[in-house]
């Protein structure tokens, strides 16, 4: 009789163990299951990020200007920047015939004269013979030659000197070829001066001869 009871009380006791065991077990894979079912979402938020980085890369590139395949900027439409027209409609690498001898201005040059002067000095006889060029390729363009004086001497004198200082410039354009016909001359003596301070820096500047296209 005792040996019945210590046997059922056995029993009872490996029974008790083998629900823990089971109870134990479950539980352990319930964790396991939400530790999986975490790590996939993680992972499925990890692969989200990732497309949301590429498409927003995607509109970036797309957006901004595209790179020739060197990594230079791309090219201008009508062709390489070399090429593109001029107001004029000439190519800025284009030169019309002669265009090497002509200077490239929109105004001639002044020529300056030594104290109460009006021959030509010889750093002058360069400038005239570059506005001869220029005159020569522009045949229906006209000139007027203004005289020009410091404020030294009397209105009267500097009148006459402004006039003898234009025609010894006109002269001498036309022993380059100008025809006399293209230009005409006047004098201003001091009365329109370059330059208004009183000393010889700025005196000889006012003695000139300046040329007026037409």
């Amino acid at each position: 009789m005792t040996t019945s009871r210590f046997g059922m009380r056995v029993g009872v006791v490996l029974m008790s163990v083998g629900i823990l065991a089971l109870g134990t077990g479950c539980a352990a894979k319930r964790v396991a299951s939400n530790s999986g079912d975490q790590s996939e979402t993680m992972k499925g938020k990890a692969e989200d990020s990732r497309k949301v980085e590429n498409v927003k890369e995607e509109s970036v590139v797309s957006v901004g200007s595209p790179l020739s395949t060197d990594g230079s900027s791309p090219k201008e439409p009508g062709g390489s920047l070399a090429a593109r027209s001029t107001p004029e409609g000439r190519t800025s690498s284009s030169r019309s015939p002669g265009a090497a001898d002509v200077p490239d201005m929109t105004s001639l040059g002044d020529i300056y004269f030594d104290f109460d002067q009006y021959n030509i000095r010889s750093d002058a006889q360069a400038i005239l013979e570059g506005n001869s060029k220029w005159l020569r390729n522009e045949p229906g363009k006209a000139l007027v030659i203004e005289g020009h004086c410091d404020e030294r001497g009397t209105l009267a004198y500097n009148l006459v000197l402004g006039e003898k200082r234009a025609k010894s410039a006109k002269r001498y354009l036309e022993d380059l070829g100008i025809p006399a016909s293209r230009i005409q001359t006047t004098s201003y003596g001091e009365v329109r001066p370059f330059c208004k301070d009183h000393n010889e820096g700025c005196w000889s500047k006012n003695r000139r001869a300046h040329f007026v296209i037409q």
